[in-house]
Parts: C-alpha cells; sequence; structure tokens
C-alpha cells in the first residue's frame, strides 16, 4: 500500500486522483523525486509534441543500478534506460531493422503460421465447456515464439501441441520470471521508500533473481541461434533482424546478446497480455465479433493464409484493434522528463521536472471521447452512427511517442491484427463476467481468464 492506494491498484488509483484533484497532480515521496500527473489532453499533448533530438525518459533505475553490478554481461543500460547520444547510438544500431514496415512485412506469413498454431493450440486445450484453463500461460509462450521468430529468426516450438512436461515447465518459470521482474520494477518505481538504493532488500533481490533467471533461459535460445548462423551461414529474409544485431558494428557481442534478450523479454509480456485484452473486448461484444467475423470471411476463408492486402482491406479489424489500444492498453503513461520549462494546465514546470502522460486515463474522458466508457470500434471509422463524436485520435499511444516510441510497434500491431482474425475466423467467443486487470509496471489481467472458445465450423 502507498498511502490509501495499492501498488497493484496504481492504474485505478491514478483515476481516483484525477477524480479528487484535477487536471495535474504533483507527488512526493522520500528517497523519489517528485513526479507530476498530467490527465488534461492538451498538456498531453504539447509534452508529446516537444521537438527533441534525445528525449528524455526517466530510467528504471533498479534495472540501471542492477545492469552496472553486471560488466560481464552489461556496457550498457540498454536502449529503454539509456540517454542522449548514447541512447540515439544504441537505437539506430540494433533497432534500424526492426523499425522498417517492409522488413515486418516480409514476416507476414511466418507470423500468420505462429497464429494458426496459436489457435490450434488453444482448440486442443480446451475442456469440455470449451474453456482454455491455462490461457494465460498459452499467450505467455504465444510471446516467445512470436519474438522468437522476429529476433531469432527461427521457431522454437513453444506453441507445439505434443508439448512435453519439460516445454510446460519452462513455460510456467518464464511466466513467473516475467511476473516476478515486472512486479520488482513497479514497487521500486512507485514504492513509497526506496530502500532498496541504499540496502539489500526484498525488491532488488527479486528483481536480481528474477532478471538473472530469465537471462539464463533466453540465453540459451540466442547461443542456439547464434552457432546455427556460424554453422550455415543462412541469410533467409526472416533472419534479417537477427543478422542485423549480430553483425552491428561498435558493439560488444555482450551488448548484442542482451540487446536480443530485451527484445524477448518485452514481447512476452505485451504481447500476450493486449491479446487477451483484445480477446476480452471482442467476446463481450457479439455484434462487433459477427460484424468482424463477415468482414474476415470476405476476404480470406478460415485457414487460407492470410496476405498484407487482406489485413489492408480490413478496416474493421484495425478499428477493432485501435479501440482496445484506447480502452485498455498495457502502457497506461508515458514518462517524460522536460527538457525546458513548460507551462501545462495553467502551472509552471520548471526544466527537469519528471510528468507521467496519462494517456489511458484521458481517453476514458468523456471530453475527449463521446461515450468513452464503451467499445465502439466504428468510432475510428467514417461510420453515421458515430457523427458528431468528440475523437481524439492522438491520445492513443500503446507504444509510447516520438523518437522514443516502442520499436517492436509494427511488428506487435501486425502480430496482433493476424491472431484477432485467426481467433474470429476459427472461434465464436464468450467470457464470462468481466475481466479484473492489475498494475504489474504495465497492466495485465488477473485472476483466470474465462474466455470460452466455441468452434465455427
Amino acid at each position: 500500500m502507498v498511502g490509501r492506494y495499492c501498488l497493484s491498484q496504481l492504474h485505478n488509483a491514478y483515476k481516483d486522483m484525477r477524480h479528487r484533484y484535477g487536471p495535474i497532480v504533483r507527488e512526493e515521496a522520500l528517497g523519489n523525486v517528485p513526479v507530476v500527473s498530467l490527465f488534461d489532453a492538451e498538456a498531453i499533448e504539447k509534452v508529446a509534441r516537444y521537438p527533441s533530438r534525445y528525449p528524455i525518459r526517466p530510467p528504471t533505475e533498479i534495472s540501471v543500478v542492477y545492469r552496472a553490478s553486471r560488466p560481464d554481461r552489461y556496457t550498457n543500460h540498454g536502449i529503454v534506460n539509456e540517454q542522449g547520444e548514447r541512447w540515439a547510438a544504441l537505437r539506430q544500431t540494433l533497432t534500424k531493422e526492426i523499425m522498417r514496415p517492409l522488413t515486418i512485412a516480409r514476416f507476414l506469413p511466418d507470423l500468420d503460421r505462429v497464429a494458426q498454431d496459436f489457435a490450434s493450440l488453444v482448440r486442443g486445450r480446451r475442456d469440455a465447456s470449451n474453456f482454455v484453463p491455462d490461457l494465460e500461460l498459452i499467450v505467455k509462450h504465444l510471446g516467445l515464439e512470436s519474438m522468437s521468430t522476429l529476433v531469432l529468426g527461427r521457431r522454437i516450438g513453444a506453441l507445439d501441441r505434443n508439448v512435453t512436461s519439460a516445454d510446460r515447465e519452462l513455460g510456467m518459470r518464464l511466466a513467473r520470471v516475467v511476473e516476478q521482474h515486472f512486479c520488482a520494477c513497479r514497487d521500486s518505481y512507485f514504492g513509497l521508500l526506496p530502500l532498496w538504493k541504499y540496502v539489500p532488500t526484498q525488491i532488488y533481490s527479486q528483481y536480481k533473481k528474477a532478471e538473472e533467471e530469465f537471462y539464463d533461459i533466453i540465453s540459451k535460445l540466442v547461443d542456439d541461434a547464434l552457432q546455427d548462423e556460424q554453422d550455415t551461414c543462412a541469410c533467409e529474409p526472416v533472419q534479417k533482424v537477427f543478422m542485423s544485431i549480430l553483425h552491428a558494428e561498435g558493439l560488444e557481442t555482450q551488448d548484442k546478446k542482451s540487446a536480443i534478450i530485451d527484445f524477448i523479454a518485452s514481447g512476452i509480456m505485451t504481447m500476450g497480455n493486449t491479446l487477451i485484452f483484445l480477446l476480452y473486448h471482442v467476446a463481450k461484444n457479439p455484434k462487433v465479433q459477427e460484424k468482424l467475423y463477415e468482414e474476415l470471411t470476405s476476404l480470406t476463408p478460415a485457414g487460407k493464409p492470410i496476405t498484407a492486402q487482406d489485413l489492408r482491406s480490413a478496416p474493421y479489424l484495425h478499428a477493432v484493434v485501435q479501440e482496445t489500444y484506447r480502452i485498455q492498453p498495457t502502457a497506461i503513461h508515458v514518462a517524460r522528463i522536460l527538457e525546458e520549462e513548460m507551462e501545462l494546465s495553467g502551472y509552471h514546470l520548471p526544466c527537469g521536472t519528471v510528468v507521467l502522460c496519462h494517456n489511458w486515463i484521458a481517453c476514458m474522458d468523456e471530453r475527449n471521447f463521446t461515450r468513452a466508457n464503451e467499445f465502439r470500434p466504428e468510432r475510428w471509422l467514417s461510420d453515421e452512427s458515430c457523427a458528431g463524436w468528440k475523437f481524439t485520435p492522438k491520445l492513443v499511444a500503446p507504444f509510447g511517442y516520438g523518437r522514443r516510441k516502442c520499436p517492436g510497434e509494427h511488428f506487435t500491431d501486425q502480430m496482433l491484427h493476424l491472431l484477432l482474425a485467426r481467433m474470429v475466423q476459427d472461434f465464436r467467443m464468450e467470457y464470462n463476467g468481466t475481466l479484473k486487470t492489475k498494475f504489474e509496471f504495465l497492466l495485465v489481467p488477473e485472476g483466470p481468464i474465462d474466455l470460452i472458445l466455441h468452434d465455427r465450423q
């Protein structure tokens, strides 16, 4: 608990702050710098549009401290935590290929097969009532498989239907480690007393253990891919991201390896959770689901490959994904450090102020989106039913914004479109009850995922 608020419900705590205190709120905690939360759309946009060559993102200090203690593995703080020219150089060197839409487009056939394998796996894991008991674990496997396909240029079998007990244990271990990692980040970043900075604490021990265990697990996959590349010198189109990192100039081998591990780690957490949010909202809105099904079946029969042209010709699919990003993103705010003084929501904020731009809460504000609490994909289309509605699309920023936007945006967005298309084509979905969420540095589902999957054919 922090005051009247619980860290696992911090997203709801910020909603309460907005209600209690207005469009701008300053927080102070012992041992931490003050943080200013922005809830007003105009203030958020002003910060987002600031023309910075090197935007400053507040570092995750516990990660910085840990990496400094392991020079055998890291010579920098990573793309997320580095600043200035060092950050720009890492981003340019490591993300050049992953940020190119053309590169990601070449992955589409491989990623479509991942999506088909996911749908096949959940079909086979249903019980007699068509409920998938371990869906949370399966989507972690999905994140690992899809990120391995992108970053390593190879499938690793995480979605195989005949999974061994060892593979299942590995998946459970990964899921546990990723959760521990993000919870430790949350507690160190938002906790009241950051004692971990001065003495060993449970938070730091938890972070260290999770970081090292995850590194060891993924490192084995990276080492195998490295060995395969040395043995075959293969350079297929889908290996281009891996090759671009592997052959990057000016970086130590350990830097390249840690970058690959960071990419895979980020995908495991965000991919699966966003997919659950997507499936939940589609399942809870039968009219949306059927309209989406009709669009998809008019483009390509179920089971046939989905092409780039199919995705371009599916505006309602895109609208459903965008509406999910608006109403339930995994990243609920964007953090920045002001590089010059600014006037925001009537207050003067000096240079160096840490601000949290609460895009998600602003997206749920009737002043920015009409009927903001309703799941209405039509608002993203030229639909007469939404004529005259308030609509502020720039507030929807699931991958951040500006030069520090998530480099995996194009990949993740394409993968989610494919997954949703496959699931809607194969299943009529229902959801029992209401999906609860909790905050683990990112927004994640809480409790069992009561998704029911009925075969369409």
